[in-house]
């Protein structure tokens, strides 16, 4: 029988009396598989998006300058949406793939330099050093004013990444590396490590007019933005 062959969860459960028998006969099977094929089938409605995502949509659409996403029961294609949201994506993942590879972008140009200056543990500023020797100098300490204002040049080059110091580095060792990236300073910067030195381990007394010619020099290097590059022969120059 037809009956035999109609599987139970088909049978719509609406049209079945509660004293139709368990067993149809072959005509009312066949017209209960009739029904079923016959009531289409058709997929559900899809759901509406939530209402989260409408005004999300929303804004991706106002930040790109497109129009609004309509609302439930009224939506449009949102395939140009789904684009602003895949672009978006894809910066997104350009930006952390960036930061993952360079680092955070440096918000200043000067790095914290600290430790070992000449001999010294100095925790100090270029600009804290650079104060310090206008002190002394407005109190008549040249001698001091010309040894703080030696350590503020240093310490500005070392901040902008110019010129390192590290623990046993001298004044001259510093002035002739320095004098390799600034042109026309050779002379000056060597006369000022030779001042630095004579009042800092000689006993020699600080000058008003060495204090003028090494403010002015200090100076002039904090202001300079583009420094030369040594060429590859210079630094190999003396190597054996």
């Amino acid at each position: 029988m037809i009956a035999d062959i109609v599987p139970a969860d088909i049978v719509p459960a609406d049209i079945v009396p509660a004293d139709i028998p368990v067993d149809p006969d072959d005509e009312t099977a066949r017209r209960w598989l009739e029904e079923e094929l016959n009531s289409g089938g058709q997929p559900p409605e899809p759901a509406d998006p939530p209402q989260w995502w409408i005004d999300f949509l929303n804004w991706l659409r106002e930040l790109f300058g497109g129009g609004d996403v309509q609302g439930p029961g009224q939506v449009a294609d949102t395939g140009g949406s789904v684009g602003i949201v895949i672009i978006v994506l894809l910066i997104v993942v350009a930006l952390g793939v960036a930061f993952w590879i360079f680092g955070l972008p440096r918000l200043r140009k000067r790095s914290r330099v600290t430790g070992d200056l000449f001999g010294d543990d100095d925790e100090r500023s270029a600009e804290q050093l650079r104060t310090s020797a206008e002190k002394a100098a407005d109190a008549g300490d040249y001698t001091t004013a010309v040894v703080e204002s030696f350590r503020s040049l240093a310490r500005d080059l070392a901040e902008r990444g110019f010129v390192l110091t590290f623990p046993g580095t001298t004044a001259r060792d510093f002035a002739r590396r320095a004098a390799d990236l600034f042109d026309g300073t050779h002379d000056r910067l060597l006369e000022a490590a030779d001042v630095f030195d004579g009042v800092r381990y000689l006993g020699a007394v600080g000058t008003l007019e060495q204090w003028k010619r090494m403010s002015a020099l200090e100076r002039e290097l904090r202001t300079a933005r583009r420094p030369r590059v040594p060429r590859a022969a210079d630094a190999f120059e003396g190597v054996s």
